[in-house]
This record gives structure tokens, C-alpha cells and sequence, in this order.
């Protein structure tokens, strides 16, 4: 197992993260909110009474929240391998005698 290129490898990708860490954070929870805003004043003012002693902002707000966080794992995971490929410098990795 090659230590030095494995670490090599873990740096760039959290260098890479740190770099984006602002758009990380900032999209999801500006989507997030506004998904909620909108169905909220759409779809909430329906549903104004309580459905088995559960409001629409309770039960809405969880399912948000994982819709957010799955997808932008997803994305900076997929990102890390999209990229690359797509302008030319993923052949400089893979041809990295990383075993």
C-alpha cells in the first residue's frame, strides 16, 4: 500500500472541499428555505389544522433536511470524479503509480 500517495490524494480532495465549503453550505440551506417558503405558503395554508397532532412545518422540515443533505452528497462525491474527467486531468491521477 502506497502511504504517501494515498495521502497525496486525501489532501487534494479536502483542499477541494475546503475551497467549496461556502457553496456547500450556502445553496442547500438557500433551497431549502425557499422550498419551504414557497410549499409552505402554497400547500401549508391548506393543510392549516394539525393532521393527527402534526403540523405541515414538523413534518415537512425533516424530509428537507435529508433532501438537502443527500443530495449534496451525492454532488461533491460525484463532483470529485466529474470534473476531472470532463477537462482532461483525471489522466494525470490515474496514470499515479497509487496501488
Amino acid at each position: 500500500m502506497n502511504l504517501p500517495a494515498i495521502r497525496a490524494i486525501y489532501a487534494f480532495e479536502m483542499a477541494r472541499t475546503f475551497r467549496t465549503i461556502v457553496q456547500s453550505i450556502a445553496a442547500p440551506v438557500i433551497s431549502t428555505s425557499l422550498y419551504f417558503v414557497v410549499f409552505g405558503a402554497a400547500i401549508g395554508l391548506c393543510l392549516m389544522t394539525d393532521l393527527e397532532g402534526v403540523s405541515y412545518g414538523a413534518f415537512i422540515i425533516p424530509g428537507l433536511i435529508m433532501l438537502s443533505l443527500m443530495s449534496e452528497s451525492i454532488s461533491n462525491a460525484s463532483f470529485g470524479i466529474f470534473m476531472p474527467k470532463y477537462s482532461g486531468t483525471i489522466y494525470e491521477l490515474l496514470s499515479a503509480p497509487v496501488s
